[in-house]
């Protein structure tokens, strides 16, 4: 089992595959699944290359979802990101945790689903990939379901096998997931000589002011399902100016809000129309996904139990961290992410310890075991 883990990531870690370019990893995933009696379904939009696959054709149907691109490697490794490394019970490589490490444990549970006959000829099982998960865009997971809904493809419940858990791989369920907003805020003023701005004025001191109370002021105390809505200043310039003596007539601050159910695009906009109201400020945003509960607390109390079955503990269960794929997979099914420590995502020397890797491998395949003896309860 472990060996087949680590050959399906090595495999996977060799593919380039920097979003939204999969590099033929999207291919050999299908090869994977088809050689296990799997329908495959190549689902490409505008060059994103993504997969659906089902075993079976039943309506009962338990999905399990994912993406095999990766941010860009950028700084200096220590080994080729390129090329699985293992020292000492820990895997090394662009992807590892997020998340060809957890896809390939995935693909491994399933594997051994099929191979040793445990899935009832009544359920199904499916898979669903894409190449553009990183820059969440357009023509990924969010048109191949477009796609499923216009052919009616049911699905009883999704996992996504994100990197979302907190500390240990499998503790966690991320049931839904903050929404955001970008903000750019452009300051204008008169461009001068410094040895001038205190008769004409430094615009961007009060640009400063004011970004260090929106900054400093909470929006929230959170809410029953959600933390506490977070401001977060990501860029502040005033263009090309790269001398001390001259006051810029622009200058530009980039922020993103991760807001709760507490707010709504309008409200929020209000809300930072009304501090940024002076003529000296200029507004834009752009907003990515609301606020949302992917699945029903039923479909979580059955994959809480899987999950406590494998580890002997109860998962822990809330909408922390960035936003997935499930964005888009909610609109036909209950979806979840139960995965890897995102702390270790998109770092450089990315990595995870094969011990979490067996354990996804055993939690995915505890959830098939569960769903295909239990299918036909209430528990869905």
């Amino acid at each position: 089992m472990k060996f087949l883990i680590i050959k399906i990531l090595d495999d996977l870690i060799k593919f380039r595959s920097i979003s939204p370019n999969d590099d033929g990893a999207i291919e050999y995933c299908k090869s994977f699944l088809e050689n296990l009696g799997f329908l495959c379904q190549a689902l490409s939009f505008y060059g994103v290359n993504n997969l659906y696959a089902k075993f079976g054709n039943n309506d009962k149907n338990l999905c399990f979802a994912g993406h095999v691109d990766v941010v860009s490697p950028l700084s200096e490794w220590n080994t080729n990101p390129f090329e699985l490394n293992i020292v000492n019970g820990i895997a090394y490589g662009r992807g590892v945790n997020d998340m060809k490490g957890p896809l390939s444990s995935c693909l491994a549970a399933i594997r051994d689903i099929i191979t040793e006959g445990l899935l009832p000829n009544d359920v199904s099982l499916s898979v669903l990939l894409t190449s553009d998960e990183e820059i969440m865009g357009d023509f990924g997971t969010k048109s191949v379901i477009s796609y499923l809904k216009k052919i009616n493809e049911k699905i009883t419940g999704c996992v996504l096998c994100e990197s979302c858990s907190e500390e240990k791989s499998g503790e966690y369920i991320k049931i839904g997931c903050r929404g955001s907003l970008n903000i750019d805020i452009i300051s204008s003023g008169t461009q001068c000589h410094v040895a001038n701005s205190s008769l004409i004025g430094n615009h961007i001191h009060k640009f400063i002011e004011k970004l260090a109370y929106f900054c400093g002021t909470p929006l929230d105390s959170g809410s029953q399902n959600f933390s506490p809505s977070s401001i977060q200043l990501t860029s502040i310039d005033s263009g090309e100016n790269n001398v001390r003596n001259i006051v810029p007539s622009k200058a530009k601050a980039l922020l993103n809000i991760r807001f709760n159910d507490n707010w709504t695009f309008k409200t929020l906009k209000q809300y930072v129309t009304n501090i940024f109201f002076d003529e000296q400020f200029s507004i834009s945003f752009e907003g990515f996904g609301s606020p949302f509960i992917g699945s029903s607390p039923k479909f979580v109390e059955f994959l809480a139990q899987s999950i406590e079955q494998v580890t002997g503990d109860k998962p822990n269960i809330g909408t922390k961290g960035g936003n997935s794929d499930a964005l888009f997979i909610k609109d036909i099914t209950d979806v979840v992410e139960i995965g890897s420590p995102i702390c270790n995502a998109h770092i450089v020397n990315e990595f995870i310890e094969l011990d979490d890797l067996t354990k996804l491998y055993n939690i995915y395949k505890n959830i098939m075991l569960l769903f295909a003896s239990r299918y036909n309860s209430s528990f869905l």
